[in-house]
This record gives C-alpha cells, sequence and structure tokens, in this order.
C-alpha cells in the first residue's frame, strides 16, 4: 500500500532512495518523457534574446536538458546550441531525436559546462535548476557567460488555471499532493520560486508567458507519469508504470473526479516562469 504521508522533506536527499540524476537513467522513461512532457511557452526564446539586447546569440547552452524538450524550442534562435545533461539515457534519447545542424547533446553537470571562460551568449535551466547545487552552477555561469550574457532559471506550472473552477482546484490539489513525495530542495523551490530562487546577478528580470492546452483526461495523467517524484515513489513502492498510473487516478477520483470527467476535453494553462538575470 503507498504511503499517504510526505516522506521526502528531508533537510538532506536520501543516498540511494533520492538521488534526482537516478530517476531519468531509465530508458523507457526517458522516451515517455520525451514524448508526453509539456515544454516552456513558444514566446521564451525570443524573449531572452530580446533580454541578451546583442542580436542572435553565437552560443546556447541548455543545462538539464533532458531528451531535448526545451532544447528544440530555442533551434533558430542561436549559431550553436548544447544541451546538456548528467543522465546517458535522456542524452541518448536527444540525440536519437532532436537531429539538427546547429544542436549538440552531451553528457555533463551543471558544475562544468562545454565552454571556454567568456564565451557564452545564453544559459537555460528549464525545469531543472531544483537538481542543482546552486552555488557551483552560478559560479560556472559566471566563468563562461559573456559580459552581459543572461543566465535564466525557468519552470512550469502545470495547471496554473483553467476554464473550469472545479477542475483547477482537484487538479491543484492533487499537485499539491503528489509533491509531498519530492525532495525538500525541490519543494521549496516549487512552492515558492520567487522568493527561494537566488539569482547571482544584479540585472533581473521575471516573465510569465501561459500556454493554453486542450486534452482529455488520460492525456493528463500521462504527463504526470512523467514527474520525478511520481517516478521515485513508484519505484519505492514496487509498482509498476500502469499499476502507479492506476494510483494517480484513484487519487483523482477521491479529490472529485468523476467517470464523466474522464471523457471531456479540459482546458486548462500551464504558465511558464523564467527569473532571468545579465552578467
Amino acid at each position: 500500500m503507498m504511503a499517504q504521508s510526505p516522506r521526502y522533506h528531508g533537510d538532506e536527499l536520501i543516498p540511494g532512495r533520492y538521488n534526482p540524476a537516478r530517476l531519468f537513467e531509465n530508458d523507457a522513461h526517458s522516451v515517455r518523457y520525451s514524448k508526453l512532457r509539456p515544454s516552456l511557452a513558444e514566446e521564451s526564446a525570443g524573449a531572452l534574446v530580446k533580454l541578451l539586447g546583442s542580436g542572435k546569440p553565437s552560443l546556447w547552452i541548455d543545462v538539464g536538458c533532458g531528451p531535448g524538450t526545451s532544447t528544440k524550442k530555442f533551434i533558430g534562435h542561436a549559431d550553436k546550441i548544447i544541451g546538456v545533461d548528467v543522465s546517458e539515457s535522456q542524452i541518448k534519447v536527444a540525440k536519437e531525436t532532436i537531429i539538427h545542424p546547429s544542436v549538440s547533446f552531451v553528457r555533463g553537470s551543471c558544475e562544468k559546462l562545454p565552454a571556454e571562460d567568456g564565451t557564452v551568449d545564453i544559459i537555460t535551466a528549464v525545469q531543472a535548476a531544483h537538481y542543482f547545487d546552486l552555488p557551483a552552477f552560478y559560479k560556472e555561469a559566471k566563468r563562461v557567460l559573456k559580459p552581459g550574457g543572461v543566465l535564466a532559471v525557468i519552470l512550469i506550472h502545470h495547471f496554473a488555471d483553467s476554464t473550469s473552477s472545479r477542475f483547477l482546484d482537484i487538479f491543484q490539489m492533487f499537485y499539491k499532493y503528489i509533491s509531498n513525495f519530492d525532495n525538500a530542495r525541490s519543494y521549496k523551490i516549487y512552492s515558492n520560486p520567487y522568493e527561494n530562487i537566488i539569482l547571482p546577478f544584479e540585472e533581473q528580470y521575471r516573465l510569465v508567458f501561459p500556454e493554453t492546452y486542450n486534452e482529455r483526461f488520460d492525456d493528463i495523467i500521462d504527463v504526470y507519469t512523467t514527474l520525478s517524484h511520481f517516478e521515485n515513489v513508484r519505484k519505492e513502492e514496487g509498482l509498476t508504470l500502469e499499476e502507479g498510473r492506476a494510483f494517480l487516478v484513484k487519487k483523482l477520483e477521491s479529490f472529485g473526479i468523476t467517470e464523466s470527467d474522464k471523457n471531456e476535453i479540459i482546458s486548462y494553462n500551464d504558465d511558464t516562469l523564467i527569473m532571468a538575470c545579465r552578467k
């Protein structure tokens, strides 16, 4: 029986029990993530180039790129784009699915970026900074960014709004529940990102771009199966993917989802939250 109370809100990551990098090393999960995970809003890339204010970037590094979900949105906005991720499986999927002459993917960490000093125009970390050693990441960003270069930490607030207040209440309650199975650092950042993400440079910007989706109930559940805390709990409890998915459905039913709801098209917004600064 899956535990119903928070278990991962301790001050430290638990070795062997919650290691975010390890959660994304299963090939099947990486493929599922690539196909199902929503990405950042379309306006995001152009907005970051505008913040740079010096024309088309020559080099853009997307850190914690996963299977390239965000990286592909930057194609056409920079001469060269490098996606970096610690997971070999995610990089493998990225290389297989995103083939473009301006894009390359390398396995690496936020603490050692593949660039010379002062050569990078833009660094992004999309849905990833809550896994980073932020002081080490910021130190490395300072090293590789050009003067005036942009560093952006980007989060996607899932189900931030909906045309149905009832669905909005249900899914926000559900997301709050499943976030109980996150680690302390991630939970803290997502609960109040503007307060808890302290950027390293004084010139700072906050941007919000909503993206509208119209999806069936099953499609929304599929997105939740890509979350790191879902994967962690599923593995710890010994559940198959389908068993874990059934658990999510049952939990949503306990929050008020009905059988008829499952046949509806649900309209909702994901908000792309951009916290950016210039060196």
